[in-house]
């Protein structure tokens, strides 16, 4: 089973869980920058006890801190489950395209780390005086 998650914009998180091409659970939200509230509620509410073989992440491009969130999240859950993540554009993240995508993206046996892809230089501001 492959725990699919989708954080590539401020207002949306969709959570997945997917076995042979098929959607057993989803779950989601389009609340504007509730990432870091919602993201692991979400998953739990889709994962369940279940027994994941992979992760899949949505890499970008996409919302700076919405990304980061995102990653950071299966990152750590893949580490802690000693199971690899999948990276997918957010091009690949549609229903129609996804099932195809992780098909054809094989994850290897160990988990490496997914970075995002924020597809322009982040704009951090330095701090008022």
């Amino acid at each position: 089973m492959i725990l699919f998650i989708n954080t590539s914009k401020t207002d949306l998180i969709q959570v997945k869980l997917i076995k042979d091409n098929k959607i057993l659970a989803q779950a989601g939200s389009r609340e504007q920058f509730k990432q870091s509230e919602l993201l692991l509620s979400l998953i739990d509410k889709v994962k369940g006890t279940k027994k994941l073989t992979a992760i899949a992440v949505v890499s970008g491009p996409g919302a700076f801190s919405a990304l980061r969130l995102g990653i950071a999240t299966a990152n750590a859950l893949a580490w802690s489950l000693h199971i690899p993540v999948i990276e997918v554009s957010a091009e690949e993240a549609i229903d129609e395209k996804l099932f195809d995508i992780l098909k054809n993206k094989t994850a290897g046996k160990d988990f490496k780390p997914i970075v995002p892809k924020y597809g322009r230089e982040p704009n951090i501001t330095a701090a008022k005086k």
